[in-house]
């Protein structure tokens, strides 16, 4: 897998993409296979294998920057991303009109898409998947991305409603990145320059689906 950015030093960079067992957090790498040791099924979540499945087959990705979002009463937000290097396109919502004007839901009032100029590259398609066992205060949906050509590494944030300030610090999981494939994924990061004009033909037409859309997997 190959990740760049022309906004965040590689060198930097490195270290918020972390594989096994670096990936693992801290509370399970200390929990005890076994609450009891004189029973033998008393087994904690540390032996499940699909917990260790996930982790093993995956790399998760972590806040470079500190993080603050807050919501006004009125609907508004302000977001402050690290020094505020990045400018001001790093953090946007996605339009009532796009998605909650369809639907019922009356847990979460806005929906957050955070984009740090990274780009990912890998000739097999990549999971996103929210870190649930991070036990972070917020949610990460999941995805999947058709990324044999860079493609901007993006991710979005559900807010709820009850919600004043949400607050990322350096280093919070923000998304578990897995694939379909048995092989262990290699990270590479390269300075490897790309015009991003070449490839993404958002920049010439109004949608790209037909371009980024998977063959269905299962048939019912």
């Amino acid at each position: 897998m190959e990740i760049r950015s022309s906004n965040i030093p590689l060198e930097v960079l490195k270290n918020y993409f972390l594989t096994y067992p670096k990936n693992i957090p801290n509370y399970l790498k200390k929990m005890p296979k076994q609450f009891n040791e004189k029973n033998p099924n008393t087994r904690t979540v540390k032996t499940c294998s699909g917990l260790l499945n996930l982790y093993t087959r995956s790399v998760l990705f972590t806040s470079p920057f500190d993080i603050q979002v807050n919501f006004e009463k009125d609907g508004s937000w302000q977001a402050h991303v690290g020094h505020g290097g990045l400018g001001d396109n790093t953090v946007s919502d996605v339009p009532y009109q796009q998605f909650f004007k369809h639907n019922n839901n009356k847990k979460y009032k806005a929906l957050l898409k955070f984009s740090f100029g990274i780009n990912v590259q890998y000739k097999y398609p990549i999971h996103l998947n929210n870190p649930w066992w991070s036990l972070n205060n917020f949610e990460t949906v999941p995805g999947v991305l058709n990324c044999k050509n860079p493609l901007d590494l993006n991710f979005f944030i559900p807010i709820e409603t009850n919600v004043e300030i949400l607050s990322i610090p350096q280093g919070t999981p923000l998304i578990l990145i897995s694939s379909e494939v048995d092989s262990k994924i290699k990270l590479r990061f390269t300075k490897k320059p790309f015009d991003n004009r070449l490839i993404n033909g958002l920049h010439y037409r109004f949608s790209t689906l037909k371009d980024m859309l998977l063959r269905r997997k299962f048939d019912v």
